[in-house]
């Protein structure tokens, strides 16, 4: 039997062990195994659609019960986002009671009005809203991009179905992706802080005209971000496929993603928006169960009713399930990236094509023999 290449190593990775196999193939395993390389994802540089479409098609090819234990990890980023997002809008209510704003009509006429923000105040609520759960949902999705990094690579592949990997690796596994999740995610948590507290300080000093500190934390804090989110982003899939550690796996990202930068952004951008697009019927539910059931309202300090905690419950569940159910797809977004990245620098496709060759005379012969 022809020794199977090693198509998923590194350039320059140490060769594997040498391994053979004796089993003879049955009728129905060389037709299983023609199945199973008949896939989607075509071996060539993908289009943007096509990397989605991949993406879709590999969340389908991974284990339920893989799916299921990880959703874990999105719950519990749901959950922070729920905590970040109630603290901040108690201390803009309490700024908002403290500090009023001062509002003209069309005579010349001024009110004085409490509880309200407007201009850089009410854009930089709307903002921070926007951004707590992209990134908190994003540091999941980078752990879930490493945990199902494997079942999406044999999609691709073509190949069978391995066993689960030991409890003792995949606990090591998720080490480095959390530090990893942990060090890409840091610069969007801080631009989002920033964001915060420059929210919280126009509020505080409504009349004082400190738009510019929010304009400055803009035009500073969002290119970089945008520049690390493009090097970083395909780091858990190297950590998980090549067994890089730390630094090391941020290191081949960006190299990987080097004149690519656009690209990824645009890629990144897009999957984000399907996915709004996707769970917009629970986003309407869940904006409207906070604004007209008393749960903002709950979330600002204000005295509320005893069914307003019930439908407390349901806005949490309806936060949970957007997450859960759009961060598969957002991670197997990350690994199809990293998979384009390598087809179209290292020529990935013709050593996974030679693999399927390989496979198929092996097949033949062990059918033969």
């Amino acid at each position: 039997m022809p020794e199977l290449p090693a198509a998923w190593a590194a350039p320059g990775a140490p060769a594997p062990e040498v391994t053979t196999a004796t089993r003879i193939a049955s009728v129905r395993d060389t037709a299983a195994g023609v199945e199973r390389i008949a896939r989607p994802v075509p071996l060539r540089p993908l289009s943007v659609l096509e990397l989605i479409d991949g993406a879709i098609g590999a969340v389908r090819a991974v284990p339920v019960a893989l799916l299921g234990w990880t959703s874990l990890f999105v719950v519990a980023a749901a959950l922070v986002d729920f905590v970040l997002t109630w603290l901040f809008d108690s201390a803009v209510a309490a700024a908002t009671r403290a500090h009023p704003v001062t509002i003209s009509d069309s005579f010349g006429n001024a009110y004085v009005e409490y509880g309200r923000t407007q201009g850089a105040g009410t854009f930089g609520l709307f903002v921070v809203h926007l951004l707590l759960p992209i990134v908190c949902s994003g540091f999941a999705v980078t752990i879930l991009a490493g945990l199902l990094a494997e079942p999406i690579k044999q999609y691709v592949d073509g190949a069978a179905s391995t066993a689960p990997a030991p409890a003792r690796q995949t606990r090591q596994l998720i080490l480095r992706l959390s530090g990893i999740a942990a060090v890409t995610a840091l610069p969007r948590a801080i631009f989002v802080a920033l964001y915060a507290f420059a929210t919280l300080f126009i509020v505080n000093e409504p009349q004082g005209g400190h738009g510019s500190v929010m304009a400055a934390v803009t035009f500073i804090g969002a290119p970089l971000c945008f520049a690390l989110i493009a090097d970083w982003a395909i780091a858990p899939s190297v950590a998980a496929l090549e067994g890089a550690r730390g630094f090391a796996a941020l290191s081949r990202s960006r190299k990987l993603v080097t004149a690519g930068r656009w690209r990824t952004l645009w890629t990144t951008g897009l999957t984000l928006t399907i996915s709004i697009v996707v769970m917009l019927p629970l986003i309407i539910c869940q904006y409207y169960i906070a604004n007209t059931q008393g749960v903002r309202d709950l979330l600002n300090g204000d005295p509320v009713t005893g069914a307003t905690y019930w439908w407390l419950a349901g806005y949490l569940v309806v936060l949970i399930l957007i997450q859960v159910l759009t961060a598969p797809f957002r991670a197997a977004v990350v690994t199809m990236e990293y998979i384009d990245r390598r087809f179209r620098r290292e020529g990935l496709d013709i050593r996974i094509a030679w693999a399927r060759v390989a496979r198929t005379i092996a097949a033949g012969r062990g059918r033969s023999a």
